[in-house]
């Protein structure tokens, strides 16, 4: 007699993998929507306050009475400028690296419980 390769407990037994999976996989679509909107808020923010920097800077140097007053104020801009792009470039690294480090988290698991025992 033939037995049937599908049985109840294999065919319960692929099903709640397939929901495990699926589960893992919306949660993992919701931590990349949040990075990805944090991320576009950060960037609109730094974006927006370079401008105002930059404005700034040009109103100060519009006014400016010497060469040696505009260099300084040149100065002081590149500085800020220099300072503020490496704090957005760590903000994003360390977004980035959330991200990964999340979306890894729930197939982690998933991975490790489908390894065969090491002998």
């Amino acid at each position: 007699m033939m037995t049937n390769p599908l049985d109840k407990a294999a065919f319960d037994t692929l099903r709640e993998t397939g929901h495990g999976g699926i589960g893992a996989m919306l949660k993992a679509v919701g931590t990349f929507s949040r990075t990805a909107q944090t991320m576009g808020i950060e960037s609109v923010d730094y974006a927006k306050q370079s401008m105002i920097h930059a404005n700034e800077t040009m109103k100060a140097l519009a006014k400016v009475q010497t060469p040696q007053a505009a260099m300084e104020i040149q100065t002081t801009y590149l500085k800020g400028s220099y300072e503020r792009l490496m704090a957005q470039a760590n903000l994003m690294a360390d977004l980035y690296q959330g991200l990964a480090r999340d979306l890894t988290k729930p197939v982690e698991g998933r991975v490790r419980g489908g390894l065969p025992a090491a002998a």
